[in-house]
């Protein structure tokens, strides 16, 4: 229990931080609490203030408990072990960035100007990056990855797969943050989602290519 308990210290505070900040501000967050964007960043939808201020602390600490129990139903759950690291840098990033969101949503909340597109668009390009960087060392399983029917059925697909998605996802990754960057608004938006569709897209090509040819 103290291994698992130093193992996942650091992923408990990053849940616990939005939660306390969640019970500790809800009496100054106003009664409607915005929870979508239109692609120029301006609120199109609100919630109401339970809902929108613990929403994401909540999913947060759902999206822990489903990390738990993957490796343990999955039918290839031995694989696990195999990328260990790559597993944990995954759980990490995803939880972040839905920590990111949460302070985000709750500083604009409490009526802070902030540039909630470029936000938003910047941390999934990072988000994206870091997932290529980690995605070409996942083992075959059946979670987490290029879960396609083809790649699940060959090994040797699933590699060489996760070997070319992971370099197609740091490149997305890349233009979406220069996109980020360097433009707003609709623009910012397009150049996000030209970065993570079209790597998808090509991947599954280039994914369903070699399973025909082997």
């Amino acid at each position: 229990m103290n291994n698992y308990l130093k193992k996942e210290l650091p992923i408990l505070i990053i849940l616990l931080i939005p939660l306390i900040t969640a019970v500790f501000l809800y009496p100054y967050i106003p009664d409607q609490v915005p929870i979508h964007w239109n692609v120029k960043g301006e609120i199109d939808d609100y919630s109401s203030k339970a809902f929108g201020t613990f929403l994401l602390p909540v999913l947060n600490i759902i999206l822990y408990v489903l990390f738990l129990v993957l490796p343990k139903i999955d039918p290839k759950r031995a694989n696990y072990r195999k990328f260990d690291s790559s597993y944990t840098i995954i759980r990490y990033s995803l939880h972040i960035f839905l920590t990111i969101l949460f302070g985000v949503t709750i500083v604009i909340s409490l009526g802070f100007p902030v540039n909630i597109g470029k936000w938003v668009a910047a941390s999934v390009a990072v988000l994206f990056v870091v997932m290529g960087n980690t995605i070409g060392r996942v083992r075959h399983n059946y979670f987490v990855g290029f879960r396609f029917p083809w790649t699940l059925d060959n090994e040797e697909v699933w590699k060489k797969t996760h070997q070319f998605g992971a370099k197609a996802m740091v490149l997305g990754g890349v233009v979406a943050l220069i996109g980020a960057i360097l433009t707003n608004g609709s623009l910012s938006f397009t150049i996000l989602m030209l970065g993570i569709i079209i790597p998808m897209i090509v991947v599954t090509i280039y994914s369903y290519m070699i399973y025909k040819k082997m």
